[in-house]
């Protein structure tokens, strides 16, 4: 047989804990997503693009390194892959 006050009492509960859960992830995302308003002066504006200036440089010159090791290693992997003397008795 149906038992309606039961499961009236499951609803609810199945609901507080629905919305137990809602408020704890707001909460959470409240507290490790917020955002700190800053004013743009143009001071921060040159900062920033300062920042972005050098690190762009770094990254360029990463490249460049980059590149050389790849350079270098497929020389080295070419020269290690060409037949050497071979020694009598080996």
């Amino acid at each position: 047989m149906f038992d309606f006050e039961n499961t009236i009492k499951i609803l609810v509960a199945c609901a507080i804990g629905a919305g137990m859960l809602l408020g704890a992830g707001f909460g959470i995302k409240a507290l490790f997503f917020r955002r700190v308003p800053r004013s743009l002066d143009d001071e921060h504006l040159a900062e920033v693009d300062e920042r972005l200036l050098r690190t762009e440089a770094k990254v360029n010159e990463l490249e460049e390194r980059l590149d050389f090791t790849e350079r270098i290693l497929t020389e080295v992997r070419a020269k290690a892959q060409l037949p050497g003397p071979r020694v009598p008795g080996s």
